[in-house]
C-alpha cells in the first residue's frame, strides 16, 4: 500500500505540468506507434506502455536495491540516443518514474520494454539527445538485484 502511495505521489507531481489535451495526445501518438509494431503492450494507471520479453526469476526488485541493467533508448521515430551493451549500476529511487515503475515489476533476468510518457520520463526538460515532451522507448534486461 505504502508502495502504490508513493507511485501516485509520483505520479501527481509528474502529471501536474500537463494539460488533458496534451497527456492525451502523447497516449495517442503511443497508441499509432503500438498498431505499426507486431507486439502486445500492456498499460499500467500511470500511462506507461510495457511488454516483458522475459518475465525472469527469483524476487522482484525494492525501491531500495541497485540493479544492474543493458538497455538500449531510443526516441519513438527510432533514433538512438543511448546504448548501454554492459552492465551498468544505479541505485532505483534515482531512475525517471517510468523506470522505478517497471523496475518494480521485475525480477533478475527480466527483458521488458517499455513507451514512456513525456510525464514519466524527462517531461518539458530537453538533455543533449532527447528533445523536451519526448516519447521514449526502452529495452531494459535486468542483470542483477542487490
Amino acid at each position: 500500500m505504502r508502495l502504490r502511495f508513493l507511485l501516485l505521489t509520483l505520479l501527481l507531481v509528474a502529471c501536474s505540468t500537463y494539460s488533458e489535451e496534451q497527456l492525451n495526445s502523447f497516449d495517442k501518438k503511443i497508441k499509432e506507434w503500438i498498431e505499426q509494431q507486431n507486439v502486445q503492450f500492456k498499460k499500467t494507471e500511470s500511462g506507461l506502455y510495457y511488454c516483458f520479453e522475459r518475465n525472469g526469476s527469483g524476487r522482484n526488485v525494492k525501491y531500495t536495491d541497485s540493479v544492474s541493467v543493458i538497455f538500449k533508448g531510443q526516441l519513438l521515430d527510432g533514433t538512438l540516443f543511448e546504448l548501454e551493451k554492459k552492465p551498468i549500476r544505479f541505485a532505483v529511487k534515482e531512475v525517471i518514474i517510468a523506470w522505478k515503475e517497471i523496475l518494480l515489476m521485475s525480477k533478475t533476468e527480466a527483458k521488458v520494454q517499455i513507451i514512456v510518457p513525456p510525464q514519466l520520463g524527462y517531461g518539458n526538460h530537453e538533455l543533449e539527445k532527447i528533445p523536451q515532451n519526448t516519447i521514449l522507448i526502452y529495452e531494459i534486461e535486468i542483470v542483477d538485484i542487490k
